[in-house]
């Protein structure tokens, strides 16, 4: 009887699994496909809708990372992806081109009013009594008042209209009452003094227009803004915190700089 007791108990030690050795494994998010490189929407700096509430572009880029970055929704299109790192409800990524990701930031009014989520917000904080004076328009900073109505000015006193005088118009230029008295009547010209001769303010002599300082040089407004393409300019420095751009291929003496936050690029030249 002992054998095949034996032959039993080797065949289930042999069948039964390893449970001690089984592993898991997190695979990292693969990179977005489809970006908003192109999107009016995010060249305009709208903001976009998510879980909601309102994001608005806030911040420098940063580049895609696919072990803490993972998708969560969709906007017109495009994919969007948020940080397992931070704080739900504060960023969202929208991807811009390649691998490069642009944060979105969500404004602290309502119940968010106090918080910060996980880093310092980048628009101010608007409490409730400034969104009760603004007339409760959502993310308006700071709240708009509207003008107070022009005060009522109390009726005037309605004085009798004086009773028509009756008489006779002579040759003269007379007015006869029919009492007797005689009015004067008015003079047929009155003499003008002619108007004195009026000088205008003096036009500018010169006009500087605008510029910047940049490397050592001045750099003089040369035209409209355009959209910024990621390949179609490369940076080469910054303004006062602004990236200064230049035309791949382009001139050397024209640069290109965003007239707002992450807006559209203006043309300067030396």
């Amino acid at each position: 009887m002992r054998p095949p007791v034996l032959a039993v108990f080797l065949s289930l030690a042999v069948l039964m699994p390893k449970l001690g050795n089984a592993q898991a494994y997190n695979l990292p998010t693969p990179s977005p496909q489809v970006t908003a490189a192109n999107a009016l929407w995010r060249i305009n700096g709208e903001p976009v809708f998510f879980e909601g509430d309102f994001y608005y572009p806030a911040g420098p880029t940063v580049f895609f990372d696919g072990n803490v970055m993972y998708r969560s929704g969709v906007y017109r299109g495009v994919p969007l992806y948020v940080d397992a790192t931070l704080t739900p409800g504060s960023y969202v990524y929208v991807p811009i081109g390649g691998n490069v990701m642009r944060p979105y930031d969500r404004k602290r009014y309502g119940e968010l009013a106090g918080t910060t989520g996980s880093r310092t917000p980048s628009f101010p904080i608007q409490r409730d009594v400034e969104l009760s004076l603004s007339g409760g328009a959502v993310g308006v900073y700071p709240p708009a008042f509207e003008p107070a109505e022009p005060p009522v000015e109390p009726e005037g006193i309605q004085a009798p209209a004086p009773a028509p005088m009756v008489g006779t118009f002579r040759a003269s230029g007379t007015f006869t009452t029919a009492a007797g008295g005689s009015v004067p009547s008015a003079p047929s010209s009155v003499a003008r003094t002619p108007p004195s001769h009026i000088e205008s303010i003096p036009a500018p002599r010169s006009n500087a227009g605008i510029w910047v300082e940049f490397n050592g040089g001045r750099w003089y407004s040369a035209g409209a803004a355009v959209p910024h393409f990621e390949d179609r300019f490369v940076q080469i420095g910054d303004y006062r915190g602004f990236p200064v751009y230049r035309l791949r291929n382009g001139s050397s003496n024209e640069i290109w700089i965003p007239a707002v936050t992450d807006g559209p690029l203006a043309p300067y030249r030396r």
